[in-house]
């Protein structure tokens, strides 16, 4: 395709925004744009409940459960959630992952889409289509080419550029008008619906049920890792702007004495895990040892949502030397170089687990701490 880059740099597609921080942030349980509200910078927004009415001048970035854009978006829209609903048009590029994705405005640019079910519809894409997804509709006119990779494909609308499909099934509708070339590999030849046309050449490929192209490899892999840099984003957005003082005394003991925290990090890590097994071992000790666990489940988890956070916060301080400092801004900066070192084998992952045991043992100290002051 003409204007899309490799699936895997979407990532760092979305570090383009740590550049505009004249932009507006929206946080909470239930936020919203009103109607007449007009934004003229780009709009960070992450929520349970994420309603956008108003006219975004600029780029629309948002994350969270449930997700309905209904104001028109002048620039791009970055979208990361459970179900999302674009119900507005879109001045240039679209870039959605979540477990239902329905789009239904009109888009200038390209969209690239990634979900459990995907459904396109309304005016239409004036450049390229991009989804990978189990369940793909696309039911709007597309001006440039299209590549899906799915479970169920259902085309039913012109498109004036090629078409490559990966799918187990491919159906053409009544509607469906191809100009260009359509190539696709399936389990078995695509249903043509009557009134379905491909003016272009039509290839078609046999796939065995086990089979997965570097293509399709490629594009959920993309979708998922959309997925997973906008959750980790909202979550810790929650997190960090809700506990903020929280999280300034775990940065100051983790910055304070980083060596020492890491390894006790590394010792809790170790340690809960086999005394709360060990303690299974009577039946008075079992209650103590479910709580162990659950309560090892929960801290880690809390500590990989900690993790990116102390990271935006000590490198924003070394880049722009200030004081430390937790906002939406560093925050966004920790999550994307958080993501960026997993992608780096052995040694991103390394770090990564570095971090995490600094984190986890920072968080033991501020709660030693806060026990011996109730004591």
């Amino acid at each position: 395709m003409k204007k899309f880059l490799k699936y895997g740099v979407i990532i760092l597609v979305l570090a383009v925004p740590l550049m505009s921080f004249a932009a507006e942030f929206k946080a909470g349980k239930q936020i919203s744009t009103g109607k007449d509200e007009k934004v003229a910078d780009d709009l960070y927004m992450a929520g349970g409940s994420v309603m956008s009415a108003g006219n975004i001048k600029g780029d629309l970035i948002t994350a969270g459960g449930n997700i309905i854009i209904s104001g028109d978006v002048d620039e791009d829209l970055i979208v990361g959630g459970g179900n999302i609903n674009i119900l507005s048009n879109v001045g240039d590029d679209v870039r959605a992952g979540g477990g239902t994705v329905v789009l239904s405005g009109g888009v200038k640019g390209d969209v690239l889409l990634g979900g459990g079910q995907i459904t396109i519809s309304g005016p239409g894409v004036g450049g390229d289509v991009a989804v990978a997804g189990g369940v793909v509709n696309l039911n709007a006119p597309v001006e440039g080419d299209v590549f899906i990779a799915g479970g169920n494909v259902y085309i039913n609308s012109a498109i004036k550029g090629d078409v490559k499909i990966e799918a187990e099934k491919v159906t053409l509708g009544s509607n469906a008008l191809i100009s260009g070339n359509l190539t696709y590999k399936a389990k078995e030849e695509m249903t043509k619906e009557v009134g379905a046309t491909v003016v272009g050449i039509v290839d078609f490929k046999l796939i065995e049920k086990r089979a997965v192209s570097p293509k399709m490899f490629m594009a959920v892999f993309s979708a998922v890792l959309l997925w997973k840099f906008l959750t980790l984003l909202v979550c810790a957005l929650v997190v960090g702007l809700i506990l903020r003082r929280f999280n300034k005394e775990i940065i100051a003991i983790a910055t304070r004495r980083p060596w020492f925290e890491m390894g006790r990090g590394i010792v809790v890590m170790i340690l809960i895990p086999i005394i709360s097994v060990l303690l299974f071992v009577t039946l008075v000790g079992i209650p103590f040892g479910i709580l162990g666990l659950l309560g090892f489940v929960i801290m880690m988890i809390f500590t990989s949502i900690m993790a990116p956070i102390i990271v935006g916060s000590v490198v924003y301080k070394y880049l722009f030397k200030k004081e430390l400092e937790v906002s939406w801004k560093t925050i966004l900066l920790g999550v994307f170089i958080f993501m960026l070192l997993g992608l780096v084998p052995i040694i991103g992952w390394l770090v990564q687990a570095l971090i995490m045991f600094l984190t986890l043992g920072s968080m033991v100290a501020l709660k030693l701490q806060i026990v011996k002051e109730w004591r």
